[in-house]
């Protein structure tokens, strides 16, 4: 999440685990318009400009009851039950060609946090769910597709999932290694996209190393990219959704996966399942 945001983005911002992760190292993004952005309207005014940015995400389609479009995010980027922020104050957008992250705007009308987030460090129940108005995401924006269950547990029982290569999409800011000194952080709300590779397999999260004096691929996630989705490499199958990594975007990541048991029963809630 950028920073210097006003107060009203900042105080959301003080929810977020320091853990919450755009892609660096990548390119402008021009093939996946499903991956959106969304905001909070610190303005008051309805109108989302790019300091709002809280998280990215995706377009998962229309509602299993048909009532709304379907936005899919991780669970720490909805705003804490105690500060009172209605639905109308936060945005989705969605940019055709990546480069101006404010386009396509459309004001939320639920948003819904996977029960037990933040109560186990084992499972954060990091999944969250932005509903929108019913036909609101334009027909020229593909829906992501969702695994089948334990879709991750079936690759890597047939020895398919270590150093797989993942495609990842988000926005937000690009980390500034060098000259020497604190990491420093470059914003611009473009959508970017790159590659990273698969490390390993919990329970509940999906590794990730992008470390690019190792083995990553020279590019990876950091702060604004938050609940976008990591794609099985060329198609817009959803592996996992942006969850956490260290302060410097460089090392190992964990994001959450969405093929286990306690994720589909969240998600089952809105969406049709495979």
């Amino acid at each position: 999440m950028k920073r210097g945001f006003a107060l009203a983005v900042a105080v959301l911002a003080v929810a977020l685990p320091a853990t919450a992760l755009a892609v660096w190292g990548g390119t402008t993004d021009t093939t996946h318009p499903s991956v959106g952005a969304m905001y909070f309207d610190f303005m008051g005014n309805g109108v989302a400009v790019p300091d709002g940015l809280v998280c990215s995400g995706s377009y998962a389609g229309p509602s299993a009851d048909g009532k709304h479009d379907v936005f899919l995010t991780a669970g720490h980027c909805m705003p804490p039950a105690s500060l009172g922020i209605p639905p109308s104050a936060l945005i989705v957008s969605f940019d055709g060609d990546g480069t101006n992250g404010v386009s396509g705007q459309i004001k939320v009308s639920e948003y819904h946090q996977m029960p037990g987030f933040g109560h186990d460090a084992g499972d954060l129940h990091d999944l969250g769910i932005l509903l929108l108005p019913a036909h609101s995401v334009g027909a020229g924006i593909p829906a992501v597709q969702l695994p089948k269950a334990g879709y991750l547990d079936q690759l890597k029982a047939a020895g398919n999932l270590k150093f797989r290569i993942a495609d990842i999409v988000g926005y937000g800011v690009t980390p500034v290694w060098e000259p020497a000194g604190p990491t420093t952080f470059v914003f611009d709300g473009v959508r970017r996209s790159g590659t990273s590779i698969i490390s390993g397999l919990t329970k509940s999260k999906l590794l990730y190393n992008q470390n690019r004096n190792g083995i990553g691929t020279g590019s990876g996630v950091c702060f604004g990219d938050s609940g976008s989705p990591q794609f099985d490499h060329g198609t817009l199958l959803v592996l996992s959704v942006t969850s956490g990594g260290n302060g410097q975007c460089n090392a190992n990541n964990e994001n959450y996966r969405v093929d286990t048991p306690l994720a589909r029963a969240f998600l089952g809630r809105f969406l049709a399942l495979p």
